[in-house]
């Protein structure tokens, strides 16, 4: 089975999988379990953290992994389907896919959004014809339109900041500005998690900036399911009252899809003023503060934030590592 998206599985089977990352974490444990399996990382876009702690999560279970980026040490690849091949692509992921099958046991998949074309964003066209063409588990290392295994690691931190003790808790997602557009996979995935958590989510952000109806009908369904609050405040101050952990982040309108000019003026001049400071963490009930990484400092969140206390980041992606490592060992029914 594959991990695509956090709409495949249950909360059940989430909370699951995140039990294990956590005894995983306390016990510091490593062993060969996985000796002799390989898993393949197909990277389209730039990575730290992902890299890194899937090489490691792998390399914790005796497996070893094999980076491919096209175009850098590896062939390039088309991904549009009926492409007539007479440019700069080299091969097709028809053929790629199908063949890494054959010398891989996973295979993870990082490809973001072209903020480009808006149906084949959402319609998640690269991760899914990977996936038509995979003989072996995919993992989404971050698609057009969700980023799970940084929404599982999220929702780990949270239980561990909050002792398990979700239900009432107040969590914030607030846009901030950027220079540049962002897509808008991890806020997507911020809010699936948070809404399935059972605690109250608060989504602030500019009137323009609001996500697609879809996000934002599942995000209340969820909340609805579990008796919690989802609400969108476009007042910033107002929306961190009583907040108990804040997470920051840019994402670009979806305006970006037919005006990119409006847009950049809307994130970056118009709207500037969003960046999370100290002074308006004093409006929240002493919150923590989480971001996915890269952040920018002093533009995204101030450094007086990042730099405080309550500041969970490191802790954040420190479990991105547990978190996959529990996801390797679910697909490949590995003992924990």
């Amino acid at each position: 089975m594959h991990f695509t998206s956090l709409t495949d599985r249950t909360d059940t089977e989430y909370l699951a999988i995140i039990d294990i990352a956590m005894r995983l974490k306390r016990d510091k444990r490593r062993d060969d379990s996985a000796r002799g399996r390989v898993l393949g990382l197909l990277f389209f876009n730039p990575s730290l953290r992902t890299k890194v702690s899937f090489e490691t999560a792998a390399a914790h279970l005796g497996a070893v992994s094999s980076i491919i980026s096209p175009g850098q040490g590896s062939w390039t690849l088309e991904t549009e389907m009926g492409a007539v091949m007479d440019g700069n692509k080299t091969e097709h992921i028809k053929e790629a896919v199908q063949v890494l099958s054959q010398y891989v046991d996973a295979l993870g998949v990082r490809s973001f959004s072209s903020l480009k074309n808006k149906d084949a964003d959402h319609a998640e066209a690269v991760l899914n014809r990977i996936r038509e063409y995979a003989t072996v588990p995919v993992i989404n290392m971050e698609s057009a339109m969700e980023h799970p295994c940084q929404g599982l690691a999220d929702w780990m931190t949270l239980r561990e900041l909050f002792k398990d003790q979700l239900t009432g808790k107040r969590l914030v997602l607030t846009w901030a500005p950027h220079p540049s557009p962002l897509p808008m996979a991890v806020p997507n995935s911020v809010l699936d998690m948070a809404s399935r958590s059972g605690m109250d989510v608060t989504l602030a952000c500019p009137k323009e900036m609001v996500p697609d109806t879809g996000v934002i009908s599942r995000a209340r369904a969820n909340c609805a399911w579990h008796a919690s609050e989802f609400r969108i405040e476009q007042d910033q101050l107002r929306a961190l009252e009583g907040a108990d952990v804040v997470v920051a982040k840019s994402w670009a309108a979806p305006l970006v899809y037919e005006d990119p000019e409006v847009e950049q003026r809307l994130r970056w001049e118009t709207n500037r003023h969003w960046t999370l400071t100290g002074g308006k963490m004093a409006h929240t009930n002493d919150a923590y503060v989480m971001h996915c990484l890269p952040v920018r400092r002093n533009v995204v969140v101030a450094d007086e934030v990042l730099d405080s206390p309550r500041a969970a980041h490191i802790q954040e992606a420190g479990n991105r590592l547990h978190v996959q490592n529990a996801i390797l060992r679910t697909l490949w029914d590995l003992p924990y």
